[in-house]
């Protein structure tokens, strides 16, 4: 049987099903909606994904027919449930191409969903960042949220064009894709990325859900970014709606969120060991270089570089931010310096705009810790703690200790 065929006999028989995966929200300990995901049948074995089943229906020109039928399913199917959580909501996934050909209109969703029994209000539309810029995407978007629709906008990868629709289309959600979720706790990169998209959807009052979440790894570290929702196999997988098993997806969020506070706490409480223990050796070499003339601040700081492991450079610098000291830098790094790119600075070299001096001057504090940042030092990424001191010249100073954060 031919593609073309195929979907054409799937719209005939309406011979899809639909299950739904809970979304879900950590720091509230609820369920706070379902996600309808429509598969097309052909025979009691034989599932087609809903990719395939909408590449096969644009080819055929039958995707206003498969559209309308998955989104038909999908509110029947949950118009079903007869206990579920209080404000729990379906959210409904809509293919933005039939706005090119006008074949979807906010009135006509409107209306199907007031067939099948619910509310705008009850109803999240997802528009997938994978359309692109379909034409009339921004109108169609305001007038569902005017019905009292909650916009989300789905699959965003974190590309300059998904980011650039995001800006303009200004939805009520915004759905991270598994591609930057899954192994985020092990990978710098996508952890940047996510955190980009988090801080963006805050900015514009938009919450941050992360899709494809799989273990309790990704799951804190996502929140720690800041994530607002979750979804994935972590927390349940798609089933059918008859006996949805709330109460077990209900005690895989408790579990979670306890284990969660436990990671996040725990983590928390090895960071301040490990602040305490860079202050604590801060404070020794503070004591040490004010007994110092300028000229034995070098040996000074050779002497304590290796104290502690993550402590990858120490050098000194005047009030006015230029560097006094060479760099000493740590014997590990020494034996890894990776390019010429990334080489300890020299005396003389000038601090006064980084943040780690700014931070200091201009909040007039005596001691600063910087963002983390990538160390033109050694190509690691790292935080500057500073902290003012005078020495035996009774001029001030500036020590610098760079720290390797994970």
């Amino acid at each position: 049987m031919t593609s073309t065929a195929t979907i054409q006999s799937v719209i005939d028989s309406q011979a899809v099903t639909t299950h739904f995966q809970p979304i879900v929200s950590i720091k509230k300990r609820s369920i706070i909606g379902v996600e309808a995901l429509t598969r097309g049948n052909d025979g009691p074995y034989r599932l087609f994904a809903p990719e395939q089943l909408f590449s096969w229906a644009e080819e055929a020109k039958l995707l206003e027919e498969l559209d309308s039928l998955c989104k038909r399913s999908s509110l029947q199917e949950f118009s079903k449930l007869q206990t579920k959580p209080e404000g729990l909501l379906i959210f409904l996934n809509l293919h933005a191409g039939r706005l090119s050909t006008g074949q979807l209109s906010a009135m006509a969703v409107r209306r199907g969903v007031e067939e099948a029994g619910l509310r705008a209000q009850d109803v999240v539309l997802e528009l997938s960042d994978r359309n692109g810029d379909a034409p009339g995407l921004r109108s169609f978007f305001e007038t569902c949220k005017s019905f009292g629709f909650t916009i989300a906008y789905d699959d965003l990868d974190g590309s300059s064009d998904g980011l650039r629709r995001l800006q303009s289309l200004r939805p009520d959600l915004v759905k991270v894709d598994d591609c930057l979720v899954r192994g985020i706790s092990v990978d710098v990169v996508k952890q940047e990325q996510f955190r980009t998209i988090a801080a963006l959807a805050r900015r514009m009052g938009a919450l941050t859900v992360a899709e494809g979440v799989e273990n309790e790894e990704d799951a804190a570290l996502c929140l720690e970014l800041g994530a607002d929702l979750m979804q994935g196999f972590h927390f349940g997988r798609p089933v059918a709606i008859s006996n949805y098993p709330f109460s077990s997806i209900q005690s895989a969020v408790d579990r979670s969120a306890g284990r969660l506070k436990a990671n996040l706490a725990g983590r928390a409480h090895g960071r301040s060991r490990e602040n305490a223990k860079h202050l604590q050796l801060m404070d020794k070499m503070l004591g040490d270089m004010a007994g110092l003339e300028p000229q034995e601040f070098d040996q000074a700081l050779s002497g304590f570089v290796n104290a502690v492991a993550s402590v990858e450079c120490l050098y000194a610098m005047n009030k006015a931010g230029l560097q006094v000291t060479r760099t000493v830098v740590w014997q590990h790094q020494r034996d890894n310096l990776r390019s010429l790119l990334f080489a300890p600075a020299v005396a003389g070299a000038d601090h006064s705009l980084k943040d780690y001096y700014l931070g200091l001057a201009l909040e007039d504090q005596q001691r600063f810790m910087s963002e983390p940042y990538v160390s033109m030092a050694t190509g690691s990424l790292c935080r500057t703690v500073t902290a003012r001191f005078n020495a035996l010249d009774g001029q001030e100073y500036i020590l610098c200790m760079d720290i390797k954060t994970q």
